[in-house]
Formats: C-alpha cells, structure tokens, sequence
C-alpha cells in the first residue's frame, strides 16, 4: 500500500459495504501524515481483519432475513409450506397468487432487497397477521430437520393393516371418514382395507360397478386392498385391544413416530382406527390429526378422487346448455333443518363453534360475528352479507347467477326464480336403466355390478335397480351437488357441513380465498385460520357496533316451513310430516285450499271423502292418498266447496270455510335409512300437481332447559304451549309477563307463530327465552308463506298453525294449549294440595286425564272471561301509582257475567239462561298429544272440531274454578257504548305467581350472564306513554270503574 500514490476507484456499494471503504481511506490519512512502522502496519491489519468480519456478519444476516422473508410471504398467501408444492393442483379460473421459488432467476438476485420489502410492505397492509407465532399443530419435527415420515421406518412384521368402522351419517361424512383412514393407513405405512357398506348410510358406491367413481389414480398412488373388508370374518376377527377409543384415535397421529413404534408391538397385523371415533376431528372442528406433513397427506388424496366421466358430465358448468351464461360464477350450499332432525339452532351453533375455533380471538368478531353465523344457514335471506369477497359481489340481488347445492326445506324460486340452475342426474339414471334393461341377462349383470353387502341385498334376483335406484339416486344427487361446489369460482359454503368442508379440500389449497369458509377451515401449518387481504373482503363485522342492529328480522326465527304452492295456486302445503298413524309412521302433508276430492254420501247420509289424487316418493308411485277435513255443524260440502264464497281467496276463511286439511299417503313406505329423501309428488289426472321436497317433520326430542317449567313430581302432566299467530308487536312488557307467567303456571315450550316481525327490543326478549329453551319461533311472515299469511289473514291460518304444533309435539308432550296472546290461562286454588301454587295449571291437567281415562275425553275445553278493565283510561295519579305493578297486575277487573252474543249464548226467553259451550263461550281448550293411537285431525278455534255432536263425547269441559282464560280483549263492550253499564268484579291474579313473575323478570340472566330481560323491561317501562296493552285504545270510564288503587 505505500507504493500506491493513486487513488484506488470504489465501486458504489451497499450500505454496508461502503463501511470498508470508509476504513481504507482512513488508513491512508494516516500514511501521509506519519511514517509508516512495524506498529502502524499491524495496526490497520488487524482494522482490516475486524472490518471484514463485521460485513461479513451483517451481510449473512442480511440474505437471512431476506429468505426468511420470501418464504413468510408465500406462506400468508398460500396458506401453506413452500417446501410443499400445492401448485400443482389446477385452477380453470386463475393463476396462482405468487410465483414458485424456482420461477426466481439468478438475474433478479441483484433487486431481491427491494422485491422483498415491497413485499413484506404489501402483506403487512393486506394482512392482519395472527399475534401468535405461527407453529406447526403438532410439532413432531426434531431438531435435525428430519421429518416423522423419514424417522419413521417401521419393521415389516405382521400383516400391517389399517381399517376403520363405518359410524353411519351423510355421504360427506362417509367420504371425509374414509380419507381419514387413509391419510392413517399412509403415515403409518400401513395397507388401507377398506371395510363392507352394510346400509344404507353406508353406502359410497366406491366399491360397486355402477360407474360412478373414477379411482385409478387413487388405487396407483395408495395401498388400499378393496377385497379383504367384504369378508364378515375380517371384522370379527380384529382384536379389541386394537379398536381405538374416541382419545386413541386422536391422539395416534399427534403422538409421533415413538407412539406409532409402540402400536405397531401391540398389533402388528391390524389397526382400527375408528371402533367409537366417528368422524376424526383433530384441534378444531373438521381438522384433520397431525402434524404439517401428516395433514398434508390428507389433501393430497383429494387430488386422486374423481367422478367417472359419465357422471361428471351432469356437473351443470360442463352441460353445453349453461355454458358462458355466468352460472360458474358462483356456487352455493344450501341448508337449514335438514334431514335427521338437522335444525336451525343446530346449523347456528355449529356454526359459531367452527368459526371460532379456527379463527384468533382478537378476529372472531369480525368474521364470526351472529349475521354470518345465523344468514349462512338461511342465504336466500342475506345473500350479499354472506359473500366476503369483492370479486364475488353483485350491485343487485337480481344480477347473481349461480349454481345451487340444497340439502335443506327452503324453495329457492320464491326469491330467485331463473337465477340458478341445479345439477340433474336424471338422465345418468336413465342411462343406467338402459344399460341393465338392454343386457341380454340383466340379472347377470347387477349380480356382478352389486359388491358390497347393501348392494346385493336390494339386488338379489333383481331385474332392474328396483330398490336400489332410490338410493343411486340420492348418492349420484349429492356427489353432483358436491361437485357443482367444486367447479365454480367462488364457494359460499356452510360453515359447519361435511359437504362444504369436502367442496374446499377438492379445491384445494390455492384457492381458500375464493370462498367465504375454506381458508376458515384450511390452515394445517398454523393453530388459527390466516385471515384473507381485508382490501378485497367485504361484510365484515365492525367490533364496535352492536352486531344485533343489523341483523334482518327474518333470522329471528327458528322454524322454516315449506310454503309450496300447487301449480294452479290453489293449495298451499305447510310442510310435509311423518305422523304415527295406524301403529306404523305414514308420509303426510299439512295444507290449506282446493285440492281434488269427491264428497259421497252413503244411504244413511253419512259422508266419505275420497281424493282424486295420488302420491309418489321415490319408487313408489301413484299410490293412494287420504284426506282428512275438518268437521263442522254442516256437511263437509258445505264447508269445503260452499261457505265462505264472498271471501275472495282459496283458502279458509271466517264464515265456517274449513279448508284446512291433512293428506296422508299410507301406502307409501318410508326409508329410514336414507338421509336424503327424495321429494313427496301430488298429482291428478285433471292438472293438480304439488311437488314439496323439504324434511319430514317429526318430533325429534323434547327441548330442556333449567328454565323451562318446574315439574313438582314425575306424575305431572307436562303441557305445550301452541300460541296461535302474533303480529307486529312492539312494547316488550306484555309479552315478558306473557311467557314468564305460563312458565310459573306449569307451561313446559311455547311455540309461537310469527305473521310479521316485531320491535328490535321484543325480538331481543325473544331470543332470550329462545336461548332458555322455553320457545320455537316460527317464521310465517307473509314473505315466507309466499302470501298465505299475512295482517289481514292470518285469523284464518291458525287453523294451520293450530294442526302444525299438534303434529309437531305428537308424543313428546302429555298435552297442548291452544290460545291467542290476549288471553292467559288461569288455574284453580291449590286447596289443601301444597305442591303447586294457586292459579297452578297441575290440578287441571290431572282432572283432563282423569276423564280421558274414565271418559274417553281426549281433550279439556273451558270458558273465556273479558278483563273488562283495560278500556279503562287511568288518571295521572293512578298511572303514577300504578308506574312499578306489572301489566298483568294492573287490570285485575274482569266482567261480573258474560255479554250475549258475543261471549255466551242466551237460552230461553229474556236469556234466562245461557250457554257457553265452545264458540259461544269464546272457549278454548287443551288436547291429548302423548296418546299416539288418537288420530291427527285438524284443529279448529274453540274446539277440536265445530261438530259439537262428537265434540260432547270426546271433549270435558272444564269449570271456570279449575280452569278458564281471560281475555284482553273486548271490542264487543267498547263498539255497542257498554263499557259504562255493564257490570265488574275485581278478580287479581294469585300473588304468588306475580311474585314468581318478578322474581323471574328480575333474576333471569342470558348466556352472556346479563339481565337482558330486566333491562329491555325496565327501559320500556320507563318511556312508555301508554297501558302497555298496545292493541287496546282506551276511553274515560265512570268512577266506579277506576276502584281503589292497589299500588305494590
């Protein structure tokens, strides 16, 4: 360096670098200033040594970072390891999100710094990033890097088979149960035996030559023997201590190599993975077991299921028909109360609890919020709020065109008649048929298509598919469905479905993002779901804004009924039933209208009804059909054809039109072992044709909560309440008092019927007592029976609604009340009975079953008494007094003796005497519904049936002591000016059970352990102008009729 008299050119470096070149020229100042010695030169040595170091240690760091940071920034945006190649799996609609590493040429080396911080800037505004390190679920990897599939080398002894039992269950849960058990089969190094297909719910169509399945990529890539699990002795003959409990199956996968090592000594020769297990959920709700790598085995058998090519055809975006008409835009699933007794808190709260469990604790309530979770299980009610891409969303409801999946009730054509298209394998079928009906031996060739013990059963010396074609046609119907989900661009699925979960992971892992679930569900790397770019999401849930406030109206119910229409608009089927009929369960339908019957009369002028109708379901077709009408004090052509012809609807009316009816196929057999049912067809030769596909109706198990009604011993009677329909309701109070009361009298569930929604503040109180288990809500708003009900015709629907809740709550209750919700029934005095307060329902329900038993009485009717008092308009100082009594306390005036004709009716001359049987006492009345051999029948109003010839033998009536309604009500007083003459008692409801009332009102908390009720009823009463009776206007009274004021 000191020959060196000339400057040395630096080449412009990094940062860094330039650190070196700062050192160098610092050396030569001090050459030019000092001589050089021995001392000087060792010095810069040793600068230069420590200089070189110090780069070379920020330069390693440097690169370190930056590939750490290119694989982080592959990882958030495929979700996945880019040691993994997921890549390869092909999308129709888009090209991967980032390129794969070996797409980086050595020429871009030089601009890596830049690339990789306008990466990092990018994701970090895109991406709201889980606080959590992101880890493996189940880390097994040691420290040397080694992967449990290479660790793993187990020592070829035995016969070293993996299998599994099947737990019954939709197909999507046959499918994700046998993948599981593959994925097993394939870490464990182990030959997968798939085992037999005995029923019906087990049936996959996997193992048998229907030609539904495409597997030979499937058999290539895995060891799986097909022949071994057909043989009863294989089953036999694995041992107990082999079958894995519920914990063992959960826990093999996530135990490492070290466990599977200990379960191979114990059974070398086989492995049953799933004796109790069912579906093999590992961490969350429809994650697979394991580790990153064993997860990973799971997806990738996907990639080697396929349809066979003449099934797949049927997928509606392959027809020629639906080609770039915009139906492969979007794809949606479908469901709500399903088949099975899947209902609707059953969809919500599976929904909440997956959605939860995947995602972080800090976003649940974006992405989780109660719209999400309650709209997914009822989309055509908020199909924008569900999508949560941007790509996705339409300015119009009317502009979606889409491919629909539907395994639940709802009649999609209602909103989006020409918007959707479904998959149809009709003609697959039909093909089918040919083919075995064109063979030269038919029977030879379903005996060889048959192979698994389900299939040979229905088969054996067959000619045709006879009983098995029912159950192609629901599996061929469900796999077009899950395949529809697959082929569109962007999945709305069903957060809590096996179906949905199956259409993400054949999508695959490249494409989580183009659908409001996958990417939820699908995360094997990390503990929580990786939240997708929130620039390009929609409808996410604002964390400070109340989430009820913008919830539709039309989610606050629990119940959907079908709803469907003839073809000529004439009848309207409520839903359609299995109802204990005759000893056996008969397919039957509940409607009101026109349908084709003839009326006969016999020599002794007695009336036969006969239907001009048929049923088919299934295989079963035109097969005989029965109707019931009901009964009423003229003959049934009087009341079905004549009555009621000013009212300019086909349906019944006020004027004695019964045209409320039950149908029931008897003929028809129904499948247990189905878990689609195929769709129940009424149809006439003369044009009349319904078609109503929604779930059977049935009970299904009776709702308990610590709220609903105390029961003081196992002897007494529990009792539903069927509320006939409510509208338009605004002032909580009346309806808190209303529920809390008939709790605190023996009530065990109220279903209610709502025609039109109410206030926020009346549907909060609602959901409280919902979430109790105390009531059903039922949405017969006029928008969801497409017109049958609405404000000024709903008084003819609770003859429907009436005959629904009796045929829902068949068997599960001892007995039904049927009442509006201006009347509240009131029970006797307990006397010397100490196990039941006065004004207690108990003491009625024993003296009904009394007189069932003694009389052959199947139900109890007893009279109506008008709370005459709540006309009366109060003065400042009464309603001062009176601010803190409940409703219920406040109007304890009632009338001395009934007003003829409107509550009763006059006998004899100057009515010396009256009468009030049934309608004439504006009566009401409980019905047997645990007695299984009474027939179902219609109900009517003020009694089972307007025939008051059978009623006499067939109803008690009750005396006013023991039990009676009173009814808020009176219009007959206040429209004939007789509020001011007519005669009161006062007549309080028992103290004890107002206490109770209160008591309940004031110490009840929600889930979230708040005192919601007392809340909504404190605010109301509070800013409350009126009596809080809000469909009674009142008017100035005499003094007489104010009385002592009885302030609490």
């Amino acid at each position: 360096q000191r020959r060196r008299r000339q400057p040395t050119t630096i080449v412009p470096l990094p940062y860094q670098c330039q650190c070196l070149g700062h050192a160098m020229n610092s050396v030569r100042f001090q050459q030019k200033k000092k001589k050089p010695t021995n001392k000087g030169f060792f010095r810069c040595t040793l600068v230069l040594l420590t200089s070189a170091a110090v780069l070379l240690s920020i330069c390693t760091l440097v690169l370190s970072w930056v590939a750490i940071q290119i694989d982080h920034t592959r990882k958030v945006q495929r979700g996945g390891n880019s040691d993994i190649d997921v890549s390869h799996r092909e999308s129709p609609h888009k090209e991967p999100r980032l390129r794969k590493r070996n797409d980086i040429n050595n020429g871009e080396s030089s601009k890596i710094l830049e690339v990789v911080a306008e990466t990092k800037s990018e994701v970090q505004r895109k991406t709201k990033v889980d606080s959590h390190k992101k880890k493996v679920v189940s880390d097994t990897t040691p420290k040397g890097g080694n992967r449990n599939s290479e660790i793993y080398q187990p020592a070829q002894t035995g016969k070293r088979i993996l299998t599994y039992k099947r737990f019954g269950g939709r197909l999507n849960n046959q499918l994700f149960q046998f993948i599981t058990a593959l994925q097993h089969a394939k870490v464990l190094k182990r030959t997968f035996v798939v085992p037999n297909e005995v029923r019906d719910v087990d049936w996959t169509g996997m193992f048998d030559g229907f030609g539904i399945w495409d597997l030979e990529s499937l058999n290539n890539a895995y060891d799986i023997d097909w022949t071994t699990g057909l043989s009863i002795e294989f089953v036999t003959t694995v041992p107990e201590r082999c079958v894995l409990t519920p914990k063992e199956g959960k826990e093999l996968l996530n135990g490492g190599p070290n466990l599977w090592e200990e379960w191979d000594k114990r059974c070398p020769d086989v492995i049953d993975i799933a004796g109790n297990t069912g579906l093999l959920f590992c961490g969350k709700q429809h994650q697979f077991c394991g580790d990153y790598e064993a997860q990973m085995e799971a997806y990738r058998i996907y990639d080697h299921i396929k349809l066979s090519s003449d099934l797949s055809q049927y997928i509606p975006s392959k027809r020629d028909e639906f080609k770039d008409k915009g139906y492969d835009e979007l794809a949606i699933h479908s469901r709500r109360a399903g088949e099975g007794g899947y209902d609707w808190e059953l969809c919500v709260n599976g929904n909440a609890r997956t959605c939860t469990g995947h995602i972080a604790v800090g976003d649940r309530d974006m992405f989780c919020d109660i719209r999400t979770m309650k709209g997914n299980c009822a989309i055509w009610l908020d199909l924008d709020y569900q999508i949560k891409a941007k790509s996705a969303l339409k300015k119009a409801e009317k502009q979606y065109r889409f491919v629909l999946a539907s395994d639940g009730t709802h009649d999609w054509n209602i909103d989006f008649k020409g918007q959707f298209i479904v998959a149809n394998n009709t003609d697959w079928l039909l093909a089918l048929e040919r083919k075995i009906s064109e063979n030269a031996d038919p029977g030879k060739l379903l005996d060889t298509m048959a192979v698994t013990a389900i299939a040979r059963s229905k088969l054996q010396r067959q000619e045709s598919l006879g009983r098995m074609r029912a159950t192609l046609d629901a599996l061929t119907a469900t796999l077009l469905d899950l395949f529809s989900l697959v082929d569109s661009k962007y999945l709305l699925g069903a957060y809590y479905s096996t179906l949905s979960l199956n259409a993400c992971l054949f999508r695959g892992m490249d494409r989580i993002y183009d659908s409001n679930m996958c990417w939820i569900l699908m995360h094997p790397e990390n503990k929580h779901a990786i939240l997708p770019p929130l620039q390009e999401s929609v409808n996410m849930n604002d964390k400070n804004r109340n989430q009820d406030d913008h919830l539709p109206a039309a989610l606050m119910s629990d119940v959907e009924h079908a709803f469907v229409r003839s073809d000529d608009g004439n009848f309207v089927a409520i839903d359609r039933y299995l109802v204990r009929f005759k000893g056996k369960d008969v397919i039957g339908v509940l409607g009101d209208g026109l349908v084709p019957i003839s009326i006969m009369k016999n020599s002794n002028g007695e009336e036969s009804i006969q239907a001009d109708f048929t049923c088919s379901y299934g295989d079963d077709h035109d097969s005989p059909a029965t109707v019931i009408l009901m009964k009423g004090h003229q003959s049934h052509n009087e009341h079905y054809f004549v009555l009621g012809e000013k009212y300019n609807t086909p349906f019944s009316t006020n004027g004695d039109r019964f045209r409320t009816l039950i149908i029931l196929c008897e003929k028809l057999r129904y499948d247990r072992s189905l878990s689609r049912h195929p769709p129940l067809i009424l149809k006439s030769k003369d044009g009349f044709s319904l078609t109503i596909g929604s779930t059977f109706q049935r009970p299904v198990g009776q709702v308990t909560s610590g709220k609903t009604s105390d029961r003081k011993n196992e002897n007494e009677k529990s009792l539903v309440h069927c509320l006939n329909p409510v509208y338009g309701l605004k002032d909580p109070r009346f309806v808190i008092e209303y529920l809390e009361y008939h709790r605190a009298i023996g009530v065990s569930h109220v279903h209610i019927y709502n025609v039109d929604m109410h206030s926020k503040e009346l549907q909060d109180v609602l959901q409280t007592f919902r979430d109790e288990g105390f009531i059903t809500r039922h949405d017969w708003s006029e928008k969801a029976s497409r017109g049958y009900t609405t404000r000024k015709t709903y008084e003819h629907a609770k003859w429907a609604a009436q005959t629904d809740c009796a045929l829902r709550t068949r068997g599960i209750y001892d007995y039904a009340l049927f009442s509006d919700i201006d009347e509240i029934a009131v029970g006797g005095k307990s006397g010397t009975n100490t196990n039941y307060p006065d004004g207690h329902l108990a003491p009625a329900l024993e003296m009904c079953e009394e007189a069932k038993i003694m009389r052959r009485k199947i139900a109890c009717s007893f009279n109506s008494n008008t709370v005459s008092s709540i006309y009366t308009k109060l003065t400042e100082e009464e309603e001062l007094a009176l601010k803190d009594n409940l409703i219920l306390e406040r109007y304890n005036r009632i009338e001395a003796k009934p007003y003829c004709p409107a509550n009763c009716k006059c006998l004899g001359n100057n009515c010396a005497e009256i009468s009030r049987k049934f309608h004439t006492g504006r009566q009401k009345y409980m019905a047997n519904v645990r007695d299984l051999s009474i027939p179902p029948r219609p109900m009517w109003t003020h009694a089972l049936a307007r025939d008051y010839d059978e009623m006499d033998k067939i109803m008690e009536v009750l005396p006013d002591e023991v039990m009676h309604v009173r009814h808020y009500q009176g219009h007959w007083y206040k429209n004939n000016n007789l509020l001011n003459t007519m005669e009161e008692k006062v007549a309080p409801l028992p103290v004890g059970l107002m206490n109770t009332v209160r008591s309940s009102i004031g110490n009840s908390k929600d889930k979230n352990k708040k005192h919601t009720k007392r809340l909504i009823y404190t605010k109301a009463m509070d800013s409350a102008s009126s009596n809080g009776i809000e469909w009674i206007k009142t008017v100035e009274r005499d003094p007489k009729y104010h009385g002592k004021i009885t302030k609490r």
